[in-house]
């Protein structure tokens, strides 16, 4: 039936060549010809046209701007303009045009390098020697005539189309009735086609089917390897980051807890060293089996590093919690590895904790349980400790309080605050807010994040500190700005829905500026571009701060296209007295202000920098010189008032 229907197919083929050989109207293929050609040269001289015209427009703009953007639009029109004049004496050869053309090709060709000698003077001597250079009135006036030439040659060209299309309609009739002849072979042929390749369709739909379905499961699978570790088949760090976002959600709605165990082999490194790397990964594999055959189907298994586990527990009491960690315990120690000649017994210590109802990130689960951890190393391993003073099953008193729970308790966190300038009213338009450690060695600021890194605990507290100063604004004025610094390292471990959601959805007229310090940039900046962007996307501003400090000021604010750009307190301080410290910080606003972004100036401390700053176009302004830390934020009607001694 197929091969019948293929004939079929041929036979029809045939008729229609042999019709068209019949039918088809003389002298058809050279008026389509003539009319094609004058087309195309109306579209080249129209193309022409424009091109050289835009071309004028893009130099003029160069010239007053000074844009690399616009210098590049001018040598690209040019370079468009050079290739319709090159179809243009292809298609003319032979025309009565010809030479007439040739003399417009070398206007226009003299009326270029008029252009570029003035764009080259604005790039090597600037604006005015650009400017010197421009067309005179009277060149003005002989490059009008030459656009006018243009467009008349173009004019004749559709005058000819029209008159040669005239001509041509007097065998429309014929050829009304030789494509509709075609048009029914076409259609013929298209049914017997249709009808020979059904079972051919069937078949390729039935491959795009299962074609279909192999790439869900390829999705299906990919999705799974992102998400699960690949010794144990547990969770990984992403997975887990997933499960904690949407337990969190499903806890607030439905009032529960939420407790995390952190699980880790005890002698790990003994067993590698004894054994092989092959008997310890069969270990890993053995804890997390057991772990997994031990907990609910709701209950989630990460594995966060080389022999750590995360276990979450919903809608779990810390009592019960407890229980279930110490069952753990039990089934992965009671059991031991045999080999051929020795047994491996396993042990694993354990820490829990309960999750504050907002978790924005892994490292503070870590934090949290990591402390109780450390607890049941000290006490001897294989054992079970709670991340709280005063635990159930602890008989002793409990031990000092760690450095760690010390850093990561906010209740003796405070906050201060720095007014921000607006330098051309000296009005205070907004605040950055300080936290501090507490009283003591973790008072300052600069060893209170120190100490925070040593102890892997930066981005709990950075989070934590974030948290404490976007709560410290909900009592405040309307109309101001709010600058809170975060690390680099604190957006790239927190998903950037989790940093949005800890901001105020009703913000009552608040602005919110996150500032990212330039010296605490590691590697690439380019790695905060999304996180940047989705900042801005949300209305929270971004600032860059203390550009000037490193070597990668100028990439940072090109890759990031921060609202703010806050000038090192070394590019500011005495500027008024240093010559060479104004031209640099002169360099610094020019970039900063060619980038769209506003200049906070820091660092202010004497009046006599006010006017070199406000000369330079430096927006805002910070610094003791009007006046120290404050300690509490003032409200609309506390809001102080500049002396006017420092006006």
């Amino acid at each position: 039936m197929a091969g019948s229907n293929k004939m079929n197919i041929v036979l029809c083929v045939l008729v229609a060549v042999i019709t068209i050989l019949i039918f088809r109207p003389k002298g058809e293929g050279q008026d389509n010809a003539w009319i094609t050609k004058h087309q195309a040269i109306t579209q080249e001289l129209s193309g022409t046209l424009i091109d050289f015209k835009d071309a004028e427009l893009a130099q003029q703009q160069y010239i007053s701007t000074g844009s690399d953007d616009y210098l590049k639009q001018f040598k690209s029109f040019v370079a468009h303009g050079d290739e319709h004049l090159f179809n243009l004496r292809d298609k003319y050869s032979g025309e009565a045009n010809s030479e007439r053309l040739r003399s417009l090709e070398q206007r226009l060709h003299a009326f270029y390098d008029q252009l570029r000698l003035s764009a080259d003077a604005r790039t090597l001597r600037g604006e005015k020697a650009a400017k010197d250079l421009m067309l005179t009135s009277r060149e003005n006036r002989e490059n009008q005539q030459l656009w006018k030439e243009l467009s008349d040659m173009q004019t004749a060209e559709l005058d000819k189309i029209a008159e040669q299309s005239k001509g041509y309609a007097d065998t429309l009739s014929l050829m009304t009735s030789f494509y509709f002849c075609v048009i029914a072979l076409l259609a013929f042929s298209f049914w017997f086609f249709a009808r020979a390749k059904q079972p051919v369709l069937r078949e390729a739909e039935e491959k795009i089917r299962v074609l279909e379905s192999d790439l869900d499961n390829a999705k299906s699978q990919l999705e799974r390897l992102a998400n699960v570790d690949f010794l144990t088949e547990v969770l990984n760090l992403r997975g887990l980051s997933s499960v904690l976002s949407v337990e969190e959600n499903r806890t607030t709605r439905a009032g529960g807890q939420l407790v995390a165990v952190i699980v880790n082999c005890d002698n790990f490194r003994r067993i590698n060293e004894q054994f092989g790397h092959a008997v310890g990964d069969v270990v890993l594999k053995e804890i997390a089996k057991r772990i997994a055959s031990t907990l609910r189907p709701s209950d989630h298994v990460a594995r966060v590093g080389g022999d750590e586990f995360i276990i979450v527990l919903p809608e779990t009491q810390l009592a019960y919690a407890m229980r279930v960690a110490d069952r753990l315990r039990m089934a992965i120690s009671d059991v031991p590895l045999r080999s051929a000649n020795e047994t491996v017994v396993i042990t694993v210590s354990m820490g829990v904790a309960t999750l504050p109802g907002k978790i924005s990130s892994v490292e503070e689960v870590l934090t949290l349980t990591r402390s109780a951890l450390k607890r049941s190393k000290m006490s001897g391993k294989n054992r079970v400790s709670l991340a709280r003073e005063g635990a159930a099953d602890e008989e002793e008193a409990p031990p000092a309080r760690d450095i760690v729970e010390v850093l990561c308790d906010g209740a003796h966190f405070r906050t201060v605050f720095q007014p921000v300038i607006d330098l051309s009213t000296e009005k205070i338009c907004g605040y950055e807010l300080f936290t501090r450690g507490p009283d003591g060695a973790f008072e300052s600021p600069a060893e209170f994040f120190r100490v925070c890194i040593e102890n892997n605990v930066l981005t709990t507290v950075d989070l934590l500190c974030l948290k404490i100063c976007i709560a410290t604004t909900a009592s405040a004025g309307n109309n101001l700005r709010f600058h809170i610094n975060l690390f680099p390292s604190t957006m790239l471990d927190t998903p950037i829905d989790n940093l949005l959601a800890l901001f105020p959805t009703e913000r009552t007229g608040k602005t919110f500026c996150i500032e990212i310090s330039e010296q605490h940039f590691v590697g690439d900046p380019g790695y905060l571009r999304d996180h940047v962007n989705a900042f801005k996307q949300a209305g929270i501003l971004v600032a860059i701060d203390d550009v000037g400090f490193g070597r990668s000021s100028l990439e940072s604010l090109i890759l990031l296209e921060p609202d703010l750009v806050k000038v090192d307190r070394k590019y500011v301080s005495g500027v008024s007295k240093e010559p060479a410290k104004a031209r640099l910080l002169k360099r610094v606003v020019n970039v900063a202000k060619s980038l769209g972004a506003e200049v906070v100036a820091e660092g202010i401390e004497v009046k006599d920098d006010l006017p070199i700053l406000e000369e330079m176009g430096v927006h805002y302004g910070q610094g003791y010189y009007w006046g120290g830390l404050l300690e509490v934020l003032p409200t609309d009607a506390q809001r102080p008032t500049l002396s006017s001694d420092r006006r």
